[in-house]
């Protein structure tokens, strides 16, 4: 018998051709984008258009910044401040290129030593249930600082 309290969230969008290797993405109530391929793929590509490649580790670094602000709250611990960058790094697979992983850094500034160590758990918290990072297929590594300002 089915649960009908199963909890569903979806998220409907729409992708619509404008010309070679360019698409839109169209989400209600959302600004439209372009997205095109990368020039490393494609060097007509236009260089301020964003493309999968960069929307795909943006994902995970924006859920990870989102997951620690939300977190950090639940551990108590206070920051003044956060910057996380990300890289990720695509390899040759058995199917063509693909991620191989994704390294997020984040540098936190925290204002005590006490929110130093709440802060180191709230991290590795936010990390580890990242619904984007938990839903990828390559590896994400974590690889954060705290700084005591």
């Amino acid at each position: 018998m089915p649960d009908d309290h199963i909890e569903v969230h979806r998220y409907d969008l729409t992708s619509n051709w404008v010309k070679e290797k360019i698409v839109t993405i169209e989400i209600e109530g959302k600004p439209d984008f372009e997205v095109a391929t990368p020039p490393d793929f494609w060097p007509e590509s236009p260089k301020e258009t964003l493309s999968p490649e960069d929307l795909f580790v943006a994902s995970a670094v924006s859920c990870y910044g989102v997951s620690l602000s939300g977190v950090s709250k639940r551990f108590h611990a206070e920051f003044t401040s956060f910057k996380v960058t990300a890289t990720g790094t695509l390899q040759k697979g058995e199917y063509g290129w693909e991620f191989e992983q994704i390294t997020i850094k984040p540098t936190i500034v925290v204002p005590t030593q006490k929110d130093r160590k709440r802060m180191e758990k709230a991290a590795e918290r936010a990390h580890r249930y990242c619904v984007v990072s938990n839903s990828m297929k390559c590896p994400v590594h974590l690889d954060y600082k705290i700084l005591v300002e």
